[in-house]
């Protein structure tokens, strides 16, 4: 990101994230989406699918013992504290929000975990050179926020070892041509201004990127169907924002609800997908 971007950003997550724990989908620390897919039957494992399949990647690779794992935007580094308590890999987390940075290792504390699960803040777009190479990189809900998503790639893969994957999961853009259309673009430009969007792209456009860096597509999952949407309370959100209008970008915790409200209305619309995308590093 650029410094006015990553700043933008860094104020929004300071000033947010414990409203996400607290009113949010949190279980743990979670602040990311549950996923109602076939077989889950609780909340717990709803808001844990996506970790479960970072753990299911770890063990297909045959790294579920000594693997090393990055989280790009991990938040208060829940999904690290969910993998490293389910299986013996070391990981780091990095996070733009100086106050993710904070709870992240309490959390990591809590769980006894900081002998091999560490948060530092940084910007994804421009990490440090000293990092460690990693098995599995993940970005959960994070790759959106970045203005530069080549960057993204550029980074993350000098970090994957040979055989390495890379995760998104994230919501995407159906059709390009959507943002020039006026209702669809409308609701979409909203959800970029509420959540701080910097660059929103189709699957496609995201795995040519991938692809410049040698990467393999080799796994894409819409998440879509299986999301929470419409809810009471998102009713509830959507009556207040209509009420608001753009006057609520003026407020912190109101610009994210503006924005989630446009998101869940995309989502419904299918104009955006919620999708999970795994790339593979070839061994050299």
């Amino acid at each position: 990101m650029s410094a006015p971007e990553s700043e933008k950003a860094r104020r929004f997550y300071n000033s947010n994230t414990s409203l996400f724990l607290n009113f949010g989908h949190s279980s743990g620390g979670s602040i990311h989406r549950a996923v109602w897919a076939e077989n889950i039957n609780n909340r717990e494992a709803a808001l844990h699918y996506v970790d479960e399949q970072l753990c299911r990647h770890l063990r297909t690779m045959g790294k579920e013992q000594d693997g090393q794992i990055i989280d790009l935007g991990c938040g208060v580094g829940a999904s690290l504290c969910y993998i490293a308590n389910n299986l013996p890999v070391t990981g780091l987390g990095i996070t733009i929000s100086d106050k993710q940075v904070q709870l992240a290792t309490s959390l990591i504390n809590q769980h006894n975990l900081q002998k091999r699960i560490a948060c530092i803040q940084g910007d994804y777009c421009d990490l440090p050179e000293d990092l460690p190479r990693a098995d599995l990189i993940f970005a959960i809900e994070s790759f959106v926020h970045g203005e530069n998503p080549a960057r993204f790639f550029e980074q993350a893969a000098k970090l994957m070892k040979p055989g390495a994957r890379l995760l998104i999961c994230d919501d995407f853009i159906n059709d390009t041509g959507l943002v020039n259309q006026a209702q669809s673009g409308s609701w979409i430009e909203r959800f970029k201004q509420g959540w701080l969007i910097g660059s929103l792209l189709t699957a496609d456009e995201t795995d040519e990127l991938a692809t410049q860096h040698e990467l393999r597509l080799i796994e894409d999952l819409d998440l879509s169907p299986w999301l929470e949407l419409d809810r009471p309370r998102d009713k509830l959100i959507a009556l207040l924002m209509k009420l608001l209008g753009k006057s609520a970008l003026n407020f912190q915790y109101l610009r994210m609800l503006y924005g989630g409200n446009a998101l869940q209305y995309c989502l419904q619309e299918g104009w955006l997908a919620y999708r999970l995308l795994v790339w593979e590093k070839p061994y050299e």
